[in-house]
Formats: C-alpha cells, sequence, structure tokens
C-alpha cells in the first residue's frame, strides 16, 4: 500500500486532466503543449485560438457512451422490485457508470440506506484506486477512493477526503482533511463504517497496479490534435490577408485611396495551410482508429468501403466489450439491492442502442435471405418491427407482388438452363 501511495499525486493528477478532457473544460498552459507566446500580441493571438478551439473529449465520451448504453431492462417477475428500480434510473446509472470506466479506467457502486430508510444505490466516485492481494495480482481485495476539496479557512489549501473499501469485510475506513492522501499510512481513520460492500468493474491496469482507461490512454492524441488546431488557427488568423512590405526609402503618411506609392511596396500572400489541414486530418484518423471510433465521427474524412464496414465492426465490438462489463456490475448491484430490499436477486441486461441493433439485425437477415437460409415471408416479418411505417397490409400485398414476379434464373430452370 506505501508503495502504491508513493505515485498518487501523479495519478490523481493525470485522472484529473483526463476528467476535465471528457467534460471539455481542459485548457493548456501556455507551454505545455506549444512553444509560450512571446510578447503581448502573441498572448493575446493565443487566447483568441484557445477561443476558437474545442476539445474533442466530449465528442469521443458521447459516442462511445451511446453505443453502448440504449436502456437497461431485468427479470423476476417482483412488482414491489420492479417500481424501486424504475424510480433508481438504472439506465441514467449505466451511463454514468460507462463514463466512469472510460474517463478513469474504473467504475464502482455501493448500495447503502438512507437515513429515513431508503435503500439507495450509488456510485462511488473521486480517484478510485483498486487495491490488489499481494499474493495474487488479478484478486482485487479492496478499493481506495480519494477526493480533493477546497479549505475555506486557508486560501487556496486543499483538503483531500479519503475512504479504504474493503471488500471482504465490507468495512469502510474514512479521513478527512487531509493534507495529502498518502497521510492515511500514519494516521488511523476518523470512523469505520461497517456493511457497505464496493462492486467494482476495472478496464486495465498498469504494471504498477494504477488503473488504466481508454481516454488516459489517448491523452497525449488529444494533446496532440489540439497543437495542431491552435498552430492552424493562428495561421489562418495570419493567412487571413495579405501583409504589406515596405521598403526603406517609402513615405508611409502618403498611402490612401488613388494616391501614388513613393518609394519600394509590395504584398506578402499568404502561405497555403494545406498541408497543416492534412496534418490534421492524419491525426484524426488515427485517434479514430485507435479508440475504434465509427466512420466520421470525429469530423475528418470518413473511410469508406471495407474500411468504413471495419471502422463500424470494431466500434461495435469495443462497445460490446464494455456493454457486458457494466451488465455484469450493474447485476451485482442489483442482487445487493434486492437482498436489502428483502427480495431475490433478479438478472440485469444492458440494451444496445436501437438504431445500433435495427442496422445489424437488418443486416443479419439480410444476408440469410440471400443465402437462402430463410424464406422470403419470413426475412420480411422479421424485418417490418424496424420498419413502423410498414403496416401489416402493406407488407401483405408487397409479399404477394414479389412472389408472382418471376426471376430469370426461374426461367432458365424451367426451360433447363444453367440457372444464372
Amino acid at each position: 500500500m506505501q508503495a502504491r501511495l508513493a505515485n498518487l499525486a501523479a495519478e490523481l493528477k493525470a485522472v484529473e486532466e483526463a476528467r476535465e478532457w471528457a467534460a471539455g473544460s481542459w485548457t493548456p498552459a501556455p507551454g505545455e503543449i506549444l512553444p509560450p507566446p512571446a510578447g503581448n500580441e502573441a498572448t493575446a493571438a493565443w487566447q483568441r485560438a484557445l477561443r476558437r478551439v474545442a476539445a474533442l473529449g466530449p465528442r469521443v465520451v458521447t459516442a462511445i457512451v451511446s453505443g453502448v448504453v440504449g436502456g437497461v431492462t431485468w427479470g423476476g417477475e417482483f412488482r414491489r422490485l420492479d417500481r424501486t428500480l424504475e424510480a433508481l434510473d438504472l439506465t441514467k446509472l449505466a451511463r454514468a457508470l460507462t463514463e466512469d470506466l472510460l474517463v478513469q479506467g474504473v467504475a464502482a457502486g455501493y448500495v447503502y440506506e438512507r437515513e429515513d430508510g431508503q435503500v439507495r444505490i450509488g456510485r462511488i466516485t473521486g480517484y478510485l484506486q483498486p487495491v490488489l492481494d499481494p499474493q495474487d495480482a488479478d484478486v482485487i481485495v479492496g478499493l481506495l477512493q480519494v477526493q480533493s476539496r477546497s479549505d475555506a479557512r486557508a486560501k487556496w489549501a486543499i483538503r483531500y477526503w479519503v475512504r479504504y473499501w474493503d471488500i471482504y469485510t465490507a468495512i469502510v475506513q474514512e479521513w478527512d482533511g487531509l493534507d495529502s492522501p498518502v497521510s492515511i499510512g500514519t494516521r488511523p481513520p476518523a470512523r469505520e463504517l461497517p456493511g457497505l460492500t464496493p462492486r467494482l468493474r476495472v478496464w486495465g491496469l498498469e504494471h504498477d497496479g494504477s488503473p488504466q482507461s481508454l481516454l488516459l490512454w489517448a491523452l497525449p492524441m488529444l494533446r496532440d490534435i489540439m497543437a495542431s488546431e491552435l498552430m492552424l488557427a493562428r495561421a489562418e488568423e495570419l493567412a487571413g490577408y495579405p501583409v504589406p512590405i515596405f521598403g526603406p526609402d517609402t513615405d508611409i503618411q502618403t498611402i490612401g485611396p488613388g494616391l501614388p506609392v513613393r518609394g519600394q511596396f509590395a504584398w506578402a500572400q499568404p502561405g497555403n495551410l494545406a498541408e497543416l489541414r492534412e496534418q490534421l486530418r492524419y491525426k484524426l484518423e488515427r485517434l479514430r482508429d485507435a479508440l475504434s471510433l465509427p466512420g466520421a465521427i470525429l469530423g475528418a474524412g470518413p473511410p469508406s468501403g471495407e474500411a468504413l464496414r471495419e471502422a463500424n465492426l470494431r466500434f461495435r465490438q469495443l462497445t460490446g466489450l464494455i456493454r457486458s462489463i457494466v451488465e455484469g456490475l450493474l447485476t451485482e448491484l442489483v442482487a445487493d439491492y434486492a437482498r436489502a430490499v428483502g427480495v431475490e436477486p433478479v438478472p440485469v441486461a444492458v440494451l444496445p442502442p436501437r438504431d445500433l441493433e435495427t442496422s445489424d439485425r437488418i443486416q443479419v437477415v439480410a444476408a440469410l435471405y440471400r443465402d437462402g437460409l430463410v424464406p422470403m415471408r419470413v426475412a420480411a416479418r422479421e424485418i417490418q418491427p424496424y420498419l413502423p411505417t410498414w403496416s401489416d397490409e402493406e407488407l401483405e400485398e408487397w409479399l404477394q407482388r414479389q412472389e408472382s414476379i418471376v426471376t430469370p434464373s426461374q426461367v432458365a430452370s424451367l426451360l433447363g438452363g444453367g440457372g444464372e
């Protein structure tokens, strides 16, 4: 534990940056991703460029979360449980847990009872650090939760609130008002809370046990793209008009409409920005490919043909994997909730978005029909629910027309031909 606490400050900073990227609020300091501006005019130009460039984090997070969670349903026949789960809004909880998994690599929750006796499912938020069994690195025995707060008594001072969740004893140890989260190794907890069992899922762990996430892994690429966008914004501003060049003997005071220029005078035309824009498109495409995002989601030129189908397939595979992780976590949380209210646990399913499900279903049915594995009527009836404007009467009329059409292959077969 002490070794893990030693690197906690750097990990807290990285996760905080990832959260700011996800919220679209991260702003680079001068000199952080580009050379610092020199002079008042360059600083003003830097600030103008920052106001024109938007972080890609919200677009990435929204695309993946929307591809993972379309809705949440559950089994069982307990009406009391149905009513309470509907009030909890499990779909909203699933989306929040998915975002936690994307941003910091750990999604966690627990079941607790409020002072008024109401049982709730709560998310565990802040910086989350799984604690591993020293004898088995694949076994998680606890969860470290850290939140920072401003101290109203001391200007600019930061204090830390820390909890350690023990999975096996279901006891939570809590510290508050710490100058550093590392202090929990030398100070006893302020209080202990029994009967609270955390449920968590981890996207991935580094070799030192720190959590890894898609967004943390993509931070260098996101910074690189913002650097290119800032350079392009500055270059576009400079290229918005030609720059006058005066010779040493030019009389600038006499320049005006219809007046001759005395001395040497010329215009420096703006450079070609095509290479900068092409470089930005390349970086956007690299990020899209690295995060398995669907085609054109980041605004770059969409892939075409087989590349587009492969991109969409990889996105479905990624969202399917995340969906199964969140579904397992929700199932455990709902099981704890059901036991707390005195009913049997029920299975929970996280459903994909309907438009994604519709596209996949139609493609599968169409392929089965093309291969001759299902008849036309079966294929049409299977697809009908996804086409709400197709009534039963219209479907039957269409089927009768299609079945009355004689194809060239059928004619060839009747005449003894090959049938192509």
